[in-house]
């Protein structure tokens, strides 16, 4: 499989984009008599004039710290990033497991554990400041190129962090696990590869941290800082993500689905789910550490759980489903882990960041495991004017 994988940072960039004040002239517009203008009137439209730019400039001023203030820190805790420009290898490891579970009236529950082909990337990455691009080759499964598509895009400042995760998979699927068949059954369909299933996941997750003068993200997941005095904050959060799921039972191995002869415990009627589709809005929280365990290494470590309000497509939100949504507390969760040597010219390093998805209604559940391990190793560039010897 080939992906694109980029990664970038773009939230200061808005800075260029204010205007430089510039001088005005004023120019009288033709066939107007400028004689008859009064010499106080003119004084009063200079006043008015210079007063108005003043207030633009004010307000310019006011947003351009504000989104400054992203990436504002105490240098006692954080060294900057000295450098333009940002060249490394990366080695992306991609694994997903979806769950099935479901029980029936007479309490019998069966459940499948589901995984996508797993997907070993390899590929050069260059980066300018905060904009970062790469492309990797997955070299252990090309084959399944045409039915895997994986995009995945972090963004990290000091204040304020962002992910966005899509991925689309249409049968490249192998049975993990199966439990509630029958010891035979559960033996036989595992590593059995299984075409029934098509899913979709687009996830948007953004925050903010709050002790960001002392805390560095990029330090572990972006390579921009160093972290040199251990810290911690803790993070708030909003999350946006929409799962659509298709399973088509008829597809499993006869053993399963009860259709062979002398099959022991066929599939129960709550497990042949035709499709789930529903979207997921909630409130996250968590705290991330960073520990300078020694001179330029870091292990960098965050938990952020999340709750929210989850509802099908098509489906009306009730007061009594409100509550039944908050009383069922689905939890969904981002973790993060990343251990790195940096001595702001050369750095190696590895990092991990998994996202779960659950969903619970009545007798059946869905959960969706995503997990990116990434394995580093680069260099910075073209030091930056500020930072060179006089």
């Amino acid at each position: 499989m080939r992906t694109i994988a980029l990664a970038f940072m773009l939230i200061t960039i808005f800075v260029c984009a204010f205007p430089q004040e510039a001088d005005s002239i004023v120019v009288p517009e033709a066939g107007i008599d400028t004689s008859s203008i009064d010499s106080t009137d003119s004084l009063s439209l200079a006043e008015d004039t210079a007063s108005l730019k003043q207030k633009i400039k004010k307000k310019a001023n006011i947003f351009a710290r504000f989104i400054k203030s992203f990436d504002e820190y105490d240098t006692t805790y954080i060294s900057p990033n000295y450098y333009n420009f940002t060249a490394m290898m990366q080695n992306t490891n991609f694994y997903q497991v979806y769950r099935l579970q479901a029980t029936n009236p007479a309490g019998h529950t069966q459940s499948l554990h589901i995984a996508p082909t797993p997907s070993f990337k390899v590929g050069p990455y260059i980066g300018w400041r905060w904009i970062f691009l790469g492309y990797t080759f997955d070299i252990g499964h090309p084959k399944s190129a045409t039915k895997t598509t994986e995009f995945n895009l972090s963004l990290y400042s000091s204040m304020l962090g962002c992910d966005l995760v899509y991925i689309r998979n249409t049968g490249d699927f192998t049975i993990r696990k199966a439990e509630g068949f029958g010891e035979e059954a559960d033996r036989l369909a595992k590593g059995m590869e299984f075409s029934g299933l098509d899913t979709y996941t687009t996830s948007l997750n953004a925050y903010y941290v709050f002790n960001h003068r002392h805390f560095s993200y990029p330090a572990g997941f972006a390579q921009s800082t160093v972290q040199r005095k251990s810290c911690g904050s803790w993070i708030l959060g909003f999350r946006f993500d929409k799962q659509r799921t298709k399973f088509d039972h008829t597809r499993l191995p006869h053993f399963i689905t009860g259709n062979e002869p002398g099959a022991k415990t066929p599939l129960i009627d709550e497990m042949k789910i035709a499709q789930l589709n529903y979207f997921n809005v909630s409130v996250s929280g968590g705290y991330a550490y960073n520990w300078v365990f020694a001179r330029n290494f870091l292990l960098s470590v965050s938990l952020s759980p999340s709750i929210g309000i989850k509802k099908m497509k098509g489906e009306r939100l009730s007061g009594k489903e409100f509550w039944s949504n908050i009383k069922n507390f689905n939890f969904d969760f981002i973790s993060r882990a990343g251990i790195v040597w940096n001595n702001t010219h050369w750095f190696a390093g590895a990092s991990f960041v998994g996202h779960l998805y659950d969903y619970r209604r009545d007798r059946i559940s869905l959960s969706n495991s995503i997990n990116y391990f990434n394995v580093y190793a680069g260099f910075n560039f073209n030091r930056k004017k500020q930072y060179r010897k006089k």
